[in-house]
């Protein structure tokens, strides 16, 4: 179960239920999109009870109950996963859902890092650079990705594009920068994106950030398998955990900053 609220107000509720047929084969349907009238922790548990008894089904076979981490919906005493079990008298287990509590760990992770949220931070500017009409028709690169807080999986993207169209990119601000015909606000902007793109520190964090989220982008993306089991998830995120942990020694440093090193003076002598 999940929602959103819409402009008049009201929150719109899809109502998920998994389950094992007659041959024990695991399905998951949806069952119905609803309206409710507020989104508080109660009006979501009543509603979540009348929709699952109007399509004929009975509270007696819940078994389980999955929903993000939010307070609202896994809340100990007042939310939705206790309510629940309140109202319909007996325990219920609830599930934090797996996939989501990957999620928060690595906007937690990235968030708590200064380097990597100065990184994010030029990225955003870039984005919003060569979106400017006047400088994207001469931009010759793929298109940079808007960055979104609520999924780490548009921050693979982006940090993906810029180390494939680097070049372009740095191309792009060096004719900004020294053609009389951009505007001056514009042409010291790109001499300061330049000058911050080209540092090492900006190509090995983005190097960094792209080698462990695409080793977890696998496990993200299995995970979100209607075939999924919890033991197979845990799995997944205990591999994952130990790829990203091997990335953790001094030879794999050294080649990375060596590398970026490198490639910084082909970029600054082309």
């Amino acid at each position: 179960m999940d929602g959103t609220p819409d402009p008049t107000g009201c929150e719109n509720i899809y109502i998920v239920v998994r389950f094992v047929d007659e041959n024990y084969v695991i399905k998951e349907r949806l069952l119905t999109i609803a309206t409710a009238v507020a989104g508080d922790a109660g009006t979501l548990t009543q509603t979540l009870i009348a929709e699952i008894r109007k399509v004929g089904l009975s509270t007696d076979t819940i078994l389980s109950q999955v929903y993000d981490g939010a307070s609202l919906m896994s809340g100990r005493h007042g939310g939705v996963q206790r309510l629940l079990q309140d109202e319909l008298g007996r325990e219920i287990p609830y599930v934090h859902r797996f996939n989501h509590q990957l999620h928060l760990v690595v906007v937690h992770a990235m968030s708590g890092e200064r380097a990597i949220e100065d990184l994010f931070n030029i990225c955003n500017v870039l984005y919003t650079f060569t979106r400017k009409p006047i400088v994207a028709a001469h931009y010759q690169g793929n298109t940079l990705k808007r960055l979104l807080e609520q999924r780490w999986t548009g921050h693979l993207a982006t940090v993906h594009i810029i180390l494939k169209s680097f070049q372009d990119i740095v191309e792009l601000l060096r004719h900004v920068e020294n053609s009389a015909s951009f505007p001056a606000d514009l042409r010291m902007e790109a001499a300061g994106l330049l000058s911050r793109i080209l540092k090492p520190s900006f190509k090995f964090h983005t190097q960094i950030i792209c080698k462990i989220l695409s080793l977890l982008e696998p496990a993200n993306r299995m995970m979100q398998s209607e075939e999924m089991d919890l033991q197979t998830a845990v799995q997944l995120v205990n591999t994952a955990k130990e790829c990203v942990e091997a990335l953790r020694t001094g030879k794999v440093f050294t080649e990375m900053w060596s590398e970026c090193a490198q490639e910084r003076e082909d970029d600054i002598h082309p």
